[in-house]
Parts: structure tokens; sequence; C-alpha cells
């Protein structure tokens, strides 16, 4: 992830105000940061992001004890309409927003109306995983974000949830393609929608359809670890707690099979490769993609495509798929 802030580069007599430029230029929106400890030297913060698409960015705060603080004087000064959720991964302190407060607490989940008034304050050094959005991609109205962040705990996709903005961290070193950043988006939009509109209902029998969702994740975690040579059905279950047997039922619904689509994202990647980078040799490209050695991967490039990946290079070097033309 790019390192938007660090108060190491700033003299300590200057690292609130720097702090609070970034985090008010991330959300366009104007804010006050203060940390609680009394010495400058003592104020430290780390705040790493990566755009996901022009609507979502995933941030990860770690930082000394702060407050993060929208206040009714703030509120002169509108800006875009987006929507913060904010995962603690350690720390612990209160939560205001639209006039209610409650504790702050490691994993605990809370969506932020960043137009409205709120309150983040966290008393000692701690970290958090945060999305911000724009409130149209959820396409929700402001009333039910405040309503869906005092239940926001009652949605069958809270936990589904916070296991994904985890996710999104742990695995940050693989979002690196626009394809794999766009597949993120989509996925934390989804989750995000479908969170926030089950919140909100007074009915408690209304329930989203949770197995969806959960098919966004299940999508967006193959498209980040296609290339691994030893992924397995057991282990693309586990990683969603669901057993093998689930996960069948599930694929059922995708037009392709499931060792179908692995091996579509692999020869997607490889194709990639063979024009991203032109001096790898294509065993090289092979080991990368997944493939066992050299031959097998040829063998499959070849009844895919048709030809072979040297061949293909060849040919699509100076004219790469899906580039436009004048």
């Amino acid at each position: 992830m790019q390192t938007l802030f660090d108060s190491g580069q700033f003299a300590p007599a200057d690292r609130t105000e720097a702090f609070q430029t970034v985090m008010s230029e991330a959300s366009g929106l104007v804010h006050r940061i203060r940390f609680l400890t009394e010495e400058p030297p003592c104020h430290r913060a780390r705040m790493s992001g990566n755009q996901l698409d022009r609507d979502v960015l995933f941030m990860h705060e770690v930082s000394t004890g702060i407050v993060h603080e929208r206040t009714t004087k703030h509120l002169r000064r509108t800006g875009p309409e987006r929507i913060a959720f904010v995962l603690p991964d350690a720390g612990h302190g209160y939560y205001e927003h639209d006039g209610v407060s409650r504790p702050l607490r490691r994993g605990d989940l809370y969506v932020t109306d960043l137009n409205a008034t709120y309150s983040y304050y966290r008393r000692n050094t701690g970290e958090a995983n945060i999305i911000q959005i724009e409130r149209s991609r959820l396409e929700v109205s402001a009333e039910t974000i405040r309503r869906a962040d005092r239940r926001l705990a009652h949605s069958p996709l809270y936990g589904l949830v916070r296991d994904h903005l985890a996710s999104l961290s742990n695995q940050a070193a693989l979002l690196i393609t626009d394809q794999a950043r766009a597949a993120a988006a989509e996925a934390t939009v989804a989750l995000l929608k479908g969170l926030v509109t089950s919140a909100s209902q007074d009915d408690p029998r209304y329930h989203p359809a949770v197995q969806d969702h959960l098919m966004d994740r299940i999508l967006l975690y193959l498209r980040m670890h296609a290339t691994d040579p030893d992924l397995s059905v057991t282990e693309i279950a586990a990683a969603h707690a669901i057993s093998t047997r689930k996960l069948f039922q599930l694929w059922q619904s995708q037009p392709l099979s499931l060792s179908e689509t692995i091996m579509q994202l692999r020869m997607e990647s490889a194709q990639r490769r063979l024009i991203s980078q032109p001096n790898l040799t294509i065993a090289a490209v092979a080991r990368a993609c997944g493939f066992i050695d050299a031959s097998h991967f040829s063998r499959r490039f070849r009844s895919v495509l048709g030809c072979t990946p040297t061949d293909w290079r060849a040919r699509h070097r100076d004219d790469p798929p899906g580039r436009r033309r004048e």
C-alpha cells in the first residue's frame, strides 16, 4: 500500500497539523485531529492507503492515542457524500456518531456518515482498518446510514464484512494490478451495501442473500490466489469457514466450474505477464502463474488459445489485447 502519512517525516510540532491535512484531503471533508499525549515528540502516526477504484479507498492507520472528530462548527463546510467503515484492531476508547455514544472496542465495526458530527477517541496506541466510500455507490440515504450504525451487529453480514476488511489489510501485497483492485472494490461495495441495507431494517426477519455476498468474497479470493500452485478446494473452503460440499453447492450458480475458473484466471495472468514482462522466460511465466512446469503450461495455453506462449507473445508484442485503437 502507498504511505499517505508518516509522522517520522515531520518535526514533532508539525505532526498534528500535517496528519489533519492528509486526512481531510483523503475524505474531502474538514475535521479535527488531536493526539492525546502532551509532548509532541510522543505523537506518532502512520497511514497507508490503497485506492481500489475511484470511489473506494482502503486505509490502515497505526498511531498513539488520538481523537478524530467533526463538530458542529465543521458542519458549515460541506463536501463529498462519503461514508467510513472502521474496524479497530487494537486500542480502546469511545465512539460518538450523530449524538449517540458507545464504547470503541477492538474487533467491533463502525459506520460513519463523514458529513455528520462524530468522534473516534482512542486512549492508547492502536490501529484500525478503514474503508471510505462514496455514499452513492451504496445507493442508500444518510438516514439509512445512521439507522444502520445503531444496529450494525444485527446484520447477518456483520462477520463477513469484518473478515473482509481484515483480509484487505492482510492481502494488500496481492492488490497490485488494476484488475485485482477493481475486483476487490466490486466485492467490497456489494458487501457494504448488503450490510447497511440489512442492518437498517426494522423487521428482524429481513435478511439479504448472504450466500450471494459470500460468493463475491470467494471470487475475489480466487483472483488474488489463483496463481498459487498449491491452491486447492479445501483451502478455498477453509478460508471462508465453509465445507467443500457447501463451496460446490454455492458454485453451481457460476457459468464455469471451479477448476475452469482457476485455469481461466491463470491464463489471464499469463497473458498479462507475457506482454508486460518480455524478458521473462516461458518457464518463469509458468511458475509465476501457478503451473507445474513449462511443458504443462504450454499444452494448456495451446489448448485454450490455439498457439504456443512464445507465438502468442510475438504476435501481441506491439498490439496487446484490449488496447484501444484510434
